[in-house]
């Protein structure tokens, strides 16, 4: 699948099954689920994205969240809002090789979406 990102990049990727976003998020909320994406890149398509993606609102949160601005190439994924046009309402960029499972990835994603911290 190849899908069309920041400034008209063009990235393959692979996409996480919405049946398994689906079943994780029912152990975190009994609220129907958004629409959410879920997307795999490679490390350098990811790490590109997080430099461009880049925000002081990102930044914040790091701090909160880990105490310190973590490099890109020290981040599993993280998520945004959609684009309107996206279909979609949610998308979460994972990079193909993380430090942390697939699973715990997307808790911790889906717990952002949950409490509306984006």
């Amino acid at each position: 699948m190849e899908i069309h990102l920041s400034k008209g990049m063009e990235m393959k990727t692979e996409q996480i099954a919405e049946k398994y976003l689906l079943a994780v998020w029912k152990t975190l909320s009994n609220n129907p689920m958004p629409k959410i994406k879920a997307l795999r890149l490679s490390d350098e398509d990811f790490n590109k994205e997080m430099e461009h993606r880049r925000c002081i609102e990102d930044d914040c949160r790091e701090m909160e969240e880990w105490g310190r601005i973590l490099p890109s190439k020290g981040t599993d994924a993280c998520v945004f809002n959609a684009n309107e046009n996206e279909n979609t309402e949610f998308i979460i960029l994972i990079r193909k090789t993380p430090y942390h499972t697939l699973e715990e990835i997307i808790v911790h994603e889906l717990t952002h979406i949950i409490r509306g911290d984006l």
